[in-house]
């Protein structure tokens, strides 16, 4: 009886959780997209009153952004199966046959794998107890390194949008899009996706990520990275003074933030992952991620590139004058003499 009561008290318990997640979702998505609506038909207006036209191709390109960064990654996600790694074995740490075939099934499936990895899944299932453990260990040598180099990709596409736009409202639109994106590609990559719970609470991590970038303060954003990247405003990377692309900076740490989040949900190998220890532990992981993924690197050489290209063509462009100064020099001082 005592234990009845339990289970019943601890089932209201989980349903409880779950109404409270799935309505603190809708609240933020509410606001998110009433933030983005109202940012929107502002520069929609503005672009109107310029010219009708400008105002429609504006609006047009906002609705195939949404369509393909948010409704498509949406579907996708949906479409996948429930799984994560801690099902492969019970609460004793014995494999459980049934769920190791259906992952092997379920990476054969809908993962790039060679004859030789498949031949070498299919051989795992024969190990008994072990199953698990090689399995998993298989998983992580072959499929997160994908996962953080997905996660390192959408970053670098955050740095440069968010560099570049310095729009709010476009910071915004744009790191929903990625995040979204990123979750659905790392879903895609591991062949299941978190529980419909879990993924509620990832898309309110998603958009919390999107309003902390859409509404970040210029002035915050210096204090705000050095606490990111250990230093103060001047903190310097491959010679890049990072004060002056700091947004670029705070949107790839968020992507960052979003692609461990979704890995640890789908990696967890001791029982269901916790949203409350992940936003802990996601901080530090996320950021020795950005250090060791050659992030770093891959923002500081382009935008050196991106530097030079500009030097040069200002230093074209002073010689240009220059030539073009002294012709005229000399055309002023051959007309005098005549």
């Amino acid at each position: 009886m005592a234990d009845e009561i339990t289970t019943v008290v601890e089932q209201r318990a989980e349903q409880k959780s779950k109404t409270t997640t799935y309505v603190m979702v809708a609240c933020i998505v509410v606001l998110v997209l009433l933030t983005m609506l109202g940012g929107i038909l502002n520069v929609g207006d503005h672009l109107g009153a310029a010219h009708p036209a400008l105002g429609w191709v504006f609006y047009g390109l906002i609705a195939v952004l949404a369509v393909v960064g948010i409704v498509i990654p949406l579907v996708k996600i949906a479409k996948r199966p429930i799984f994560s790694l801690y099902q492969l074995r019970d609460e004793q740490g014995h494999a459980k046959r049934r769920w190791c075939q259906m992952l092997v099934d379920n990476l054969v499936a809908n993962a790039d794998l060679t004859d030789e990895e498949i031949a070498q899944l299919n051989g795992y299932l024969q190990a008994g107890d072990e199953a698990d453990d090689l399995l998993i260990d298989f998983f992580k040598t072959h499929f997160v390194p994908r996962i953080d180099e997905a996660t390192k990709k959408s970053a670098t596409t955050a740095f440069f949008v968010s560099a570049v736009a310095r729009s709010p409202i476009i910071s915004m639109v744009t790191m929903a899009s990625l995040c979204l994106d990123l979750v659905r590609e790392i879903v895609e990559i591991c062949g299941f996706r978190p529980t419909n719970l879990g993924l509620a609470r990832l898309y309110t991590r998603v958009m919390i990520s999107a309003l902390v970038i859409g509404g970040i303060e210029d002035s915050d954003l210096s204090d705000l990275l050095g606490q990111l990247m250990g230093g103060g405003a001047g903190a310097r990377a491959g010679g890049i003074v990072l004060g002056a692309t700091a947004e670029g900076f705070v949107s790839a740490f968020l992507v960052f933030r979003v692609g461990v989040i979704t890995k640890r949900y789908l990696t967890a190998e001791d029982g269901p992952a916790r949203m409350a220890q992940l936003r802990r532990t996601s901080y530090r992981e996320a950021l020795a991620l950005m250090r060791t993924s050659g992030f770093m690197q891959t923002v500081t050489d382009a935008m050196k590139q991106a530097g030079s290209t500009v030097a040069s063509s200002v230093a074209t462009s002073a010689a240009d004058a220059v030539k073009s100064t002294v012709a005229a020099a000399k055309s002023a001082f051959s007309f005098s003499r005549d």
